[in-house]
C-alpha cells in the first residue's frame, strides 16, 4: 500500500534547502550592502573642515581675545580639508556637472559671501565633534588614511582644549 502522506521535512532536507538559499543570496548579493553603497566617511570630515575654515576665518571683535586663535584654527582647518581631499575622489552631486575653473570660482565666491563665525563655545563644541568623527575614521582605517585622520583628530582636540580654553 502506498503512503499518501507528504514526506516530512528532515534535518538534511532543511539544511540542504537553507544552504542553497544562503548560497543564492551570497552569489546575487541580494539585499546585502557593499562598500560601494556607503559614502566615504572622509567626505564628511572634508565638508566639516571646509565649513570651519570658511566660518572660523570670519571671527571678529565679538570673539574677544579668541579672535586671532580662531582665525589660526581656520587656517589649520583649511589645510585639513586640502590634505583629506587628497585621500578621496569626491563624487559629483546628483544633477551637478563636473566643476570647471569658472564654476568652481563662482561657487566658492557664492559660499563665502557672508560667512559668520559662531560663538566661541560653539566653535569649541564643533571642534570636539570634528575630533570625534576623525578619531572614528582613524580607528577603522589603515596607513596614511589612519595617520592623517588621527592627526586631524588630535589637532581639533588641541585647538578646542588648549587654544580656546
Amino acid at each position: 500500500m502506498l503512503n499518501s502522506d507528504p514526506p516530512g521535512l528532515s534535518r538534511r532536507r532543511f539544511l540542504a534547502a537553507s544552504t542553497g538559499m544562503v548560497g543564492l543570496a551570497v552569489v546575487t548579493s541580494c539585499g546585502v550592502p557593499t562598500d560601494e553603497d556607503t559614502p566615504d566617511p572622509v567626505l564628511d570630515l572634508i565638508r566639516a573642515a571646509e565649513r570651519d575654515a570658511r566660518e572660523f576665518g570670519a571671527a571678529d571683535a565679538s570673539h574677544g581675545t579668541y579672535r586671532d586663535a580662531i582665525r589660526r584654527i581656520a587656517d589649520v582647518r583649511r589645510v585639513h580639508a586640502e590634505r583629506l581631499g587628497e585621500l578621496v575622489e569626491r563624487p559629483v552631486e546628483a544633477g551637478a556637472q563636473e566643476p570647471t575653473a569658472t564654476t568652481a570660482a563662482t561657487a566658492e565666491t557664492e559660499s563665502e559671501t557672508n560667512p559668520v563665525c559662531p560663538p566661541v563655545d560653539e566653535v569649541r563644541s564643533r571642534l570636539l565633534a570634528d575630533a570625534g568623527g576623525a578619531a572614528e575614521v582613524a580607528v577603522t582605517s589603515e596607513g596614511v588614511r589612519a595617520e592623517l585622520t588621527g592627526a586631524v583628530s588630535a589637532a581639533c582636540t588641541a585647538a578646542a582644549e588648549v587654544l580656546l580654553s
